[in-house]
């Protein structure tokens, strides 16, 4: 949770393996998640929004750089359906860990509508840009923070580390 309590949604593409490339099934991934969120991580009245955080690390291993147009198809969708089924629960994204040069985020720029831009961003140095918002106990370490990294296997159902105020 970040220093407000809203829950941080992290999606770590690379983990979607060849569903990444089926927008259909990516989607439905989403919402599920975010469902499954809705039901069990908000605070009815109290927490009813969230931020999220889309890790791009590993992810050319598992998409063709000939298929990257696809991957930036799905993300649109993502983007898209979160943006109408969702609306006004995402408080920011950042995509952090993006492979190669400034190409793939002009690309990624390039599909985000101007008035969505204040909400999204693709920071360079990952640490600099969560530590502001989390205590650093919410943070697993490989985003700067103290939390243990988490394998695959220990990431659903959510789960949320204490103290998210600091307290």
């Amino acid at each position: 949770r970040d220093r407000n309590c809203r829950p941080c949604l992290v999606l770590k593409l690379a983990r979607m393996g060849p569903m990444l490339l089926d927008k259909e099934r990516a989607v439905r991934l989403v919402i599920f998640a975010l469902e499954y969120g809705l039901r069990f991580a908000m605070v009815p009245g109290r927490v009813e929004n969230w931020v999220v955080v889309i890790d791009m690390e590993n992810v050319m291993s598992i998409v063709n750089p000939m298929r990257i147009g696809s991957l930036i198809s799905t993300a649109s969708a993502i983007g898209t359906t979160l943006e109408k089924v969702y609306c006004g629960r995402m408080v920011w994204i950042k995509i952090v860990n993006l492979p190669g040069s400034g190409m793939l985020t002009r690309a990624i720029n390039g599909v985000i509508p101007s008035e969505k831009k204040d909400k999204i961003e693709i920071p360079t140095d990952v640490k600099a840009a969560l530590l502001p918002h989390f205590e650093p106990n919410q943070l697993e370490c490989r985003y700067g923070g103290t939390a243990p990294d988490l394998r695959p296997e220990e990431t659903y159902p959510f789960r949320f580390f204490p103290n998210p105020r600091g307290s």
